[in-house]
């Protein structure tokens, strides 16, 4: 889910410098894709962990998330089954979307909830660089409690640091990104590799 998240909002934000620009930006898009590096902090390790991929997304509710490293690992979703596909070990886990939903995540990436009645804007800082907003979901939501997002001079976003209930704090850094994209007929397409463990819990 941190991934998710973090992903939809550098794409959001980067041609966005308002909190209402962030939601009307949000309504025109049917697809995107972004290349990303992902850092993720935990309270109990002095490094982070480093991964970099290529994420997907479609308004219906689809994804997939290509890691190539450290780890080559496939989260694919047709918006109903979701796949986690390990190629070191050739494991692929399937489980309802059901079971991994998050109001923060319906919002900003399945776009079935309006971005407005979802987050509030707590804060909208002018650096020198840029801004800096912080949004804070205003319903439940058992993994996220804060979002930052620094955005420079020219709308391009230069940072997202997302905190979550544990403390564990992920920073995911932009490299490029395009809209409303047509999906090959495969991309979404949740099917386990030949020969691989499925497991279902």
């Amino acid at each position: 889910m941190r991934l998710l998240i973090s992903l939809f909002l550098i794409t959001s934000l980067s041609l966005a410098q308002s909190y209402e620009e962030l939601v009307r930006f949000l309504e025109g898009i049917r697809t995107v894709k972004v290349a990303f590096v992902q850092k993720v902090y935990y309270p109990w390790q002095s490094k982070p962990e480093v991964s970099k991929g290529i994420f997907y997304a479609e308004r219906s509710g689809r994804f997939r998330v290509e890691y190539e490293s450290p780890t080559r690992i496939l989260i694919v979703s047709d918006g109903i089954k979701v796949m986690v596909y390990n190629e070191k070990d050739r494991t692929a886990l399937l489980e309802d979307v059901e079971k991994n939903r998050s109001p923060v995540v319906e919002s900003l990436f399945l776009f079935s909830k309006p971005v407005q009645e979802v987050f509030e804007l707590v804060g909208e800082l002018e650096g020198k660089g840029g801004k800096v907003f912080l949004l804070k979901p205003k319903v439940k939501d058992e993994y996220f409690s804060k979002v930052y997002v620094e955005v420079s001079v020219g709308g391009r976003v230069k940072s997202i640091k997302v905190e979550e209930k544990e403390g564990i704090t992920t920073l995911v850094e932009f490299i490029n990104s395009s809209y409303n994209f047509t999906p090959s007929s495969g991309l979404f397409k949740v099917e386990p590799p030949a020969g691989a463990r499925v497991i279902k819990p």
